[in-house]
């Protein structure tokens, strides 16, 4: 035995003297971390931040204008249609896949066995089926005369002549019907995790106090599963206002910008029209709005990882 530890000593002695070394400086080992944060989250911020307060046209093409783009903006009638679409999307959006996907969650756990994991993968699937997959079957599916909802359109004796993507009274309510279908099922595996994480002895419990039903799932599941919707209402927020693709491939922002959205709105004036400035100041007040959106979350809701233990999620 005493051979052995005289063998070892040596080596393990190096060891500690190498990591006495580095003790000095253990910021050393956050560097590549915050080196990757500045060059792809905060340079592009502040650059953006920079374009908002220059011009971008033709004649004074980098000249310092201030806060002009953002006086800009509250006079620009599109904003605020942009606004009110947001405020609709997400207002639907967000409640609607969390009722819709915990119900499903809450059915899949209680009343299925051997085919769990069949009905998670299937109403998973829209989640990573691509955009663009989506955006084409949608499209279809809404076509007049021949289109899947035309056909149960008539069945209730609604003929549709035109498709909801081309009303303006109808095209965002169309795209939001599409949003919910696509992420649901995010919602729906979120609260899966929160209900296989209940202890069972809670759910034994709650049964022979007489819980069931309607009274098992508010008294009970609901509280317990808060902390998940608690994230799934941040996540959200701020996945509202990142929404571009499903809009860009499905109407553009259209009809007559009846169902613009900042991302659309932003690609627009900075990609097709070309000023920069005030596709910078739509970015950077966009980002202003997700940040005090997840502030008013965290602060007045809590966002703990479960009811007994502190921590942000």
């Amino acid at each position: 035995m005493s051979r052995i530890i005289t063998e070892v000593a040596p080596g393990t002695a190096r060891a500690a003297k190498r990591r006495a070394r580095w003790l000095p400086f253990p910021y050393l080992y956050v560097v590549p971390a915050v080196a990757m944060f500045v060059l792809f989250v905060a340079y592009p911020i502040l650059w953006v931040i920079g374009k908002s307060l220059h011009g971008s046209g033709s004649s004074r093409p980098n000249a310092f204008v201030g806060l002009n783009h953002y006086w800009q903006l509250f006079q620009d009638p599109v904003f605020w249609r942009v606004l009110l679409n947001m405020f609709l999307w997400g207002l639907i959006t967000i409640p609607v896949q969390m009722v819709i996907g915990g119900t499903i969650a809450y059915l899949i756990e209680t009343y299925t066995t051997r085919s769990k994991t069949f009905f998670r993968v299937m109403f998973f699937l829209p989640v990573i089926t691509s955009v663009s997959v989506v955006a084409i079957v949608w499209s279809q599916m809404y076509a007049p005369y021949y289109g899947i909802i035309q056909q149960y359109a008539k069945l209730v004796g609604i003929p549709l002549t035109n498709s909801p993507l081309g009303d303006p009274n109808l095209a965002i309510y169309a795209l939001i019907v599409v949003n919910v279908w696509q992420w649901t099922g995010f919602s729906m595996i979120m609260y899966v995790a929160g209900l296989t994480n209940i202890p069972s002895e809670l759910w034994d419990a709650a049964k022979i106090d007489g819980a069931r039903g309607w009274q098992l799932a508010t008294r009970v599941i609901v509280p317990l599963l808060s902390p998940v919707t608690r994230s799934l209402l941040l996540l959200g927020v701020i996945g509202t206002l990142q929404t571009f693709p499903i809009v860009h491939l499905m109407t553009e922002g259209g009809p007559d910008h009846a169902s613009e959205i900042f991302g659309t709105y932003i690609f627009k004036q900075g990609f097709v029209i070309g000023d920069i400035g005030y596709a910078s100041a739509l970015s950077t007040l966009t980002l202003i709005i997700a940040l005090a959106l997840s502030v008013i979350q965290i602060v007045f809701f809590g966002a703990r990882l479960s009811p007994n233990r502190k921590g942000f999620v």
